[in-house]
């Protein structure tokens, strides 16, 4: 499991602050410094000259060499003689003298993670949860069945080089992250020349532009902490350590679209208008590119997520041990299209994932290229796809005609853009959990009270939670929590809305609103469904009922319903069932019905009442045309 307490990051946060500021390593407190007979990084490195001489004189020039003496945690990604002169050449260098002091600065930082020690049995494929010490991450991936790739690029030659301060990982190539932003990503390769004028006519070029919260200081809420990792307790409080900001396009070649005919702006802004004039006609006569609402506008912004979205972050990375292998899996994702959604889905009877918007009846699906997905950018990522994405009237209809499930990890992209929800390891599920308390004004989407404290909660083995996780809530001593939160956009229609959680003997009792209308009665978040206010009766136990589904109704009666039959806890403990069905902890509470006009983002805000504390496990937007058809799962 990867360390992750933040007693290590504030050591050097000023390191971590700026790209051109050095550290002043000749002035650490000699406090830090080790007197042990064993081999701190420094030493490691600069006694093996035959392998990294060239990479220890970049080291010694910018004086993070001492650095890498001192006390701490240290991950690095030390390339060999020969990845280093490769670097010279390739920038038509001889050595080092050929760089500038600020950018060998910056290329040292780049191999370096400060504050964790990360072997490679941490290590997943995608970015890894922590920075580089240039702001930078590191992105895995794997070749085979046991080369590991660091940035799509170099090799680890050597694996868990265990030092006294931290670990080295010999590679390949020396790291050279992309410092363009997604959009000159997109620009500089030629391959899409066409999908990048289109998103500078529009304008929408201009929009992506966020990288890092530089007002965002994790020092200031260490006060939330108040179990740490070595406490020796199943869970540690953890601060998210930066604020960042990122963006996932997914891009049509132009090769693409000269196999659909396309090869200028005005026939992509023809065909644009010919799918979105049809879904939003009252806004057909809208020329002005730059228009949220003209065609070709909506059609590159459906293109467009608020989240750095790797290829095992579309789906992938949320089939936690949680979730049954026999169900399919599928996650709503918006887009910068106002009020739009994707549908990305993970088949079990084909192995087949990242499926964009299929569309069975005719026959679509939009997948990842097989080799141009994850190019990294500074503030987010780009995969090609392998045809058009559009919005039009069959994907409007399925979006609109179908459950919609949305974990409560997903509304909110901080958690995402900052390695929160999708970065745990295997191992992270039966070892210590990492509770993640969330600043007041941390995720855009939520707003509460002064004394409510908001925390997401990785996935856990012992938690009867979808996809593993839940958003937390709980209150100062003595008072109440209070909150909003923004649900992601829902296509119009009548909808049944219901609200799913596991309930205990530490919840209390709340009010739950839905767009600022009280949903009935409060909530006893306490009562468990063999309650006889709910009447929860165990599948399989009453051979009037064996499958459960007059107590379905019954129960619906009662507006409530058991949980769905798509997850189960791996490890039971605190609670039981084969899966969430038959788990008398499990429920999902009906909202109500409710007709939205337009699509549009809700509000679902919660007051307590009671006190104690308050989960989140997801919410279901059902059309009410399903409902008497609806499977269990």
């Amino acid at each position: 499991m990867q360390t992750k307490s933040l007693k290590f990051i504030f050591l050097t946060l000023a390191c971590l602050a700026g790209l051109i500021t050095a550290c002043d390593s000749d002035a650490i407190d000699e406090k830090y410094l080790y007197t042990s007979n064993e081999q701190t990084m420094s030493q490691y490195l600069s006694s093996n000259p035959d392998d990294y001489s060239e990479f220890v004189r970049l080291l010694d020039t910018t004086s993070v060499l001492s650095l890498l003496g001192t006390s701490g945690s240290f991950t690095c990604f030390a390339p060999d003689n020969a990845a280093m002169k490769h670097f010279y050449e390739l920038r038509g260098k001889t050595d080092l003298s050929g760089f500038s002091e600020d950018s060998l600065l910056i290329i040292a930082y780049d191999h370096i993670i400060n504050g964790s020690t990360i072997l490679n049995v941490d290590f997943t494929e995608g970015n890894l949860s922590q920075l580089t010490m240039s702001n930078r991450f590191i992105s895995i991936s794997y070749s085979g069945t046991s080369d590991v790739i660091v940035n799509k690029e170099s090799l680890i030659l050597e694996k868990d080089i265990e030092v006294h301060n931290g670990v080295i990982h010999k590679i390949s190539e020396a790291i050279n992250p992309t410092r363009s932003g997604v959009v000159e990503a997109i620009q500089e390769d030629g391959s899409y020349s066409l999908f990048y004028e289109a998103m500078v006519q529009t304008g929408l070029a201009d929009s992506l532009y966020k990288v890092t919260d530089l007002t965002y200081d994790a020092t200031l809420y260490l006060d939330l902490i108040s179990t740490t990792e070595d406490a020796g307790e199943w869970y540690y409080d953890e601060i998210p350590r930066y604020r960042q900001y990122g963006y996932t396009v997914f891009v049509e070649s132009d090769s693409t679209y000269a196999a659909n005919d396309i090869t200028s702006l005005e026939q992509l802004v023809e065909y644009a208008a010919s799918k979105y004039d049809e879904v939003y006609p009252d806004d057909a006569g809208i020329t002005d590119l730059k228009d949220r609402k003209n065609s070709l506008n909506r059609f590159v912004a459906y293109h467009i997520i608020e989240k750095t979205l790797t290829r095992k972050l579309l789906i992938d990375a949320y089939d936690t041990p949680h979730m049954l292998e026999t169900r399919d899996m599928y996650e709503y994702i918006e887009t910068y299209c106002p009020n739009t959604l994707i549908e990305v889905t993970k088949e079990r009877t084909t192995g087949k994932t990242n499926q964009i918007n299929k569309l069975p009846e005719v026959g679509t699906v939009i997948q990842l290229d097989d080799t141009n997905f994850d190019i990294t950018a500074t503030n987010g990522i780009f995969h090609e796809i392998d045809n058009i994405l559009v919005y039009d009237k069959d994907v409007d209809n399925m979006l609109s005609t179908k459950r919609l499930r949305f974990d409560s990890g997903s509304f909110f992209p901080e958690l995402t853009n900052n390695n929160l929800r999708g970065s745990y390891d295997d191992d992270s599920y039966q070892v210590c959990n990492c509770h993640y308390k969330l600043p007041r004004g941390y995720v855009d989407r939520i707003t509460c009270s002064e004394q409510t404290v908001v925390g997401y909660l990785h996935p856990y083995y012992k938690y009867q939670n979808y996809e593993g996780d839940e958003i937390f809530l709980s209150a100062e001593s003595g008072k109440l929590y209070d909150f909003t939160i923004i649900t992601p956009s829902v296509p119009a229609g009548n909808y049944e809305v219901r609200f799913g959680y596991l309930s205990n003997g530490k919840r209390g009792v709340a009010q739950l609103y839905m767009d600022g209308t009280p949903t009935g009665v409060p909530l006893n978040l306490n009562t468990t469904s063999d309650d006889p206010s709910i009447g929860y009766v165990e599948p399989k136990t009453d051979e009037d009922d064996y499958y459960g589904y007059q107590n379905d109704k019954m129960m619906r009666n009662r507006g409530y319903m058991k949980g769905p039959a798509c997850y189960k806890v791996p490890t039971e403990g605190w609670s039981y069932g084969e899966n969430a069905r038959y788990s008398t902890q499990v429920l999902r509470k009906i909202l109500g019905t409710y007709t939205f006009k337009t699509a549009a983002n809700h509000e679902f805000m919660v007051k307590g009442l009671s006190g104690g504390e308050f989960m989140f496990d997801y919410l279901e937007f059902v059309p009410t045309s399903l409902i008497e058809s609806e499977d269990i799962y």
